[in-house]
């Protein structure tokens, strides 16, 4: 981009509690019926059910999958027409995407498409709004049936920091498997209405559902099996490849695993809010930077300073996200700078933490002594 055109740029690499509840707006692309009033390829706001029959056609899938969301209690869903009448094509999808791509509100992002190449190409439209500063990511799924091979094989092709991939698919309340994409949904609705960005999800249950996918046997698809005396456990080896599993709830529901993003070339996003965390945190420094004037004001020691200042007063509001380090001073904080650039133009806003994590495992060591 002209480096004259006035902005703020996320720089920031991963080495970021809500206070009330966030709603994470969501934006849904699918294939409208022939009689649905929407044009292709221009976003629409639901935020009734009467809105998606309209807009997309009461048979449609794009119909189908928006209300399933509101009827999870999202208030309203950016929703687009990538086709009418008939299976958009990659590029009709592409056309769709794009005009979701450039829009700061939206968050999540989600698809009516099951199909890897499809899913593949919507994280790269995630990462096309990530380098415009937009914060989005997708969640996705995959067709009937699940198989654990294929899942782990197409989030090795999604591949990305922007992308998480959930399977297996979850019951209805009437008793009906539900197609990858509902799946996803379900997901989405329950990341945009968690009112903290530090909570991981592990475990929490999936109101609504009637459980997880079952195999011939009638136990869950992704288990612990004993396998002859050699333990496997479907949901380390599912996460591993990137996969963010269900798993049935003592309860009866489908629940969460843990959630990550399909990105394993590191553990660097092995947890879905590490990513949340470092987003929500540049989009509020960003504000307090846009808020306070700093792009009107002069590039001086002590306008840096305040700037500075004001960032370091917010991490330390947010230390539920993002925890202060030991810094090479031997002092702890987050070691915030403002530093100009050489041509005096612009100026970077520095800082170090430890983004806060999960609880994945809890360890029971005991000893019990019982007595004859």
């Amino acid at each position: 981009m002209p480096n004259l055109y006035p902005q703020v740029v996320d720089k920031s690499t991963l080495t970021g509690v809500f206070r009330n509840e966030q709603f994470l707006t969501i934006g849904v692309e699918g294939q409208a019926d022939a009689g649905g009033t929407a044009t292709v390829a221009l976003p629409v706001i639901c935020t009734t059910p009467d809105d998606a029959n309209t807009f997309f056609g009461p048979a449609s899938s794009l119909a189908g999958l928006v209300n399933y969301l509101l009827a999870q209690g999202i208030e309203f869903v950016y929703a687009v027409a990538a086709s009418k009448g008939s299976a958009p094509s990659l590029a009709q999808r592409q056309a769709a995407w794009a005009t979701l791509e450039d829009n700061p509100s939206i968050r999540i992002r989600l698809t009516d498409s099951t199909l890897q190449a499809d899913l593949v190409a919507l994280a790269d439209s995630c990462e096309n709004a990530e380098g415009i500063q937009n914060k989005q990511f997708c969640i996705v799924g995959l067709p009937i049936p699940a198989v654990k091979a294929t899942a782990i094989s197409a989030a090795g092709a999604v591949a990305s920091k922007r992308a998480v991939l959930v399977s297996p698919h979850v019951y209805n309340l009437s008793g009906t498997l539900m197609s990858g994409q509902y799946g996803a949904a379900k997901a989405a609705a329950l990341i945009a209405l968690n009112p903290d960005i530090a909570d991981s999800m592990n475990g929490m249950e999936l109101g609504g559902t009637g459980g997880v996918e079952l195999d011939a046997t009638g136990l869950p698809i992704y288990r612990l099996r004993t396998n002859g005396g050699a333990p496997i456990n479907d949901f380390e080896d599912l996460e591993t490849g990137g996969v963010s599993p269900f798993q049935q709830s003592p309860n009866g529901l489908a629940a969460f695993t843990h959630l990550r993003t399909t990105y394993t070339v590191d553990s660097t996003f092995d947890s879905l809010m590490t990513l949340l965390i470092k987003d929500q945190v540049f989009i509020d420094i960003r504000k307090i930077l846009l808020d306070n004037e700093f792009l009107r004001k002069g590039n001086t020691d002590a306008n840096r300073a305040m700037a500075a200042k004001l960032v370091d007063q917010y991490l330390k509001s947010v230390s539920d996200w993002v925890q202060p380090i030991t810094l090479p001073d031997g002092t702890t904080g987050y070691g915030v700078s403002a530093v100009a650039s050489s041509d005096q133009k612009s100026f970077t806003v520095y800082y170090y933490g430890q983004v806060v994590r999960g609880t994945n495992v809890i360890n029971v060591n005991g000893t019990l002594t019982i007595p004859a």
